[in-house]
């Protein structure tokens, strides 16, 4: 009987102690002031690159975009769209666009939120004597009316995991890291 009860508090301890280590989080901020109901039809900006790689922006989009669609809360433009309006207003990418741009931006394309984001982290990262993908990206949606933030997620995960790390195994894949990490963000909002 202690052996058993000593065990279990050994696998308390052990996941008290590592569980915080080997843990993703996300953080958000939603506007008190704001109905979500009026937002009907969206536009998701391409995302900005912070990260190493080069196509971290572009795979975080497509992610992204798939999720989006998927909850089936909002119409959602084509991004083909967006970037011919942004073109016709001559707005780039690589800035962040300020509230007169979200604004102008929002009547061109006839919407009522954007989403706009960056990815400031994305890869494979040795942790330990193991490799796991990771992806730490931040994400807000803009009102098009004033242009102002009314929701805003940060979140950072990796492929790792307690049972992972246990019982070993690689990292979860690069997509399915990316996947939960949008899942997580979008789950603050809808």
């Amino acid at each position: 009987m202690k052996t058993k009860s000593l065990s279990l508090w050994l696998i308390l301890i052990v996941l008290a102690v590592v569980g915080p280590a080997c843990s993703s989080g996300t953080s958000s901020y939603v506007r008190d002031d704001v109905d979500f109901s009026y937002v009907r039809r969206v536009a998701v900006v391409p995302l900005r690159n912070l990260s190493q790689d080069l196509h971290a922006a572009t795979r975080v989009y497509s992610v992204f975009m798939t999720q989006l669609l998927r909850r089936d809360a909002v119409e959602v433009l084509a991004m083909g769209e967006v970037l011919s309006a942004m073109n016709r207003l001559r707005m780039t990418t690589d800035e962040e666009l300020s509230q007169e741009q979200i604004t102008a931006l929002g009547k061109e394309l006839g919407v009522d939120g954007l989403f706009l984001g960056q990815v400031d982290n994305y890869g494979l990262e040795r942790v330990s004597n193991a490799h796991i993908y990771l992806v730490t990206a931040t994400f807000s949606l803009a009102e098009t009316e004033t242009g102002s933030v009314v929701w805003t997620a940060q979140v950072h995960k990796d492929g790792n995991s307690l049972g992972r790390k246990l019982f070993g195994g690689g990292s979860a894949s690069q997509h399915d890291v990316t996947k939960a990490a949008v899942d997580q963000v979008l789950g603050t909002l809808f």
